[in-house]
């Protein structure tokens, strides 16, 4: 089972994200938090993760300073951005800062499902 944790401070989208994303074969929601502050402190209190949803836009720390900071104290967990900017300077942003994948927020969640277990696999 693949441990999860959405971080994204729009309560709908992460709510709905959680949801739909629990329905999914092999995933298991770890944890949910609205903002990068609240996702690193989960983290260091034990929540065990595998992989994190990470939005680009979130108030106080970005998703791309969240993924540099996550990647730098726990570098096992894999990072995926979730975001809506589809320039190719964002991607390089994100892969720079240490993201295993990209992706935009008009992906289907059957994709999203399988990206995610890509990730997880690839190792």
């Amino acid at each position: 089972m693949i441990r999860l944790m959405l971080a994204e401070d729009n309560d709908i989208v992460r709510e709905g994200l959680s949801q739909m994303l629990a329905a999914q074969v092999g995933i298991t929601i770890a944890a949910e938090a609205e903002n990068g502050d609240s996702a690193l402190e989960k983290l260091q209190a034990g929540i065990a993760v595998d992989v994190m949803l990470v939005d680009w836009n979130m108030p106080g720390i970005s998703g791309v300073e969240l993924t540099r900071r996550i990647k730098r104290l726990m570098p096992h967990i894999k990072v995926i951005i979730l975001t809506m900017h589809s320039k190719d300077e964002y991607r390089v942003q994100a892969f720079n800062a240490g993201a295993s994948a990209y992706v935009l927020k008009d992906l289907e969640v059957e994709d999203l499902a399988k990206i995610i277990r890509e990730v997880y696999t690839i190792g």
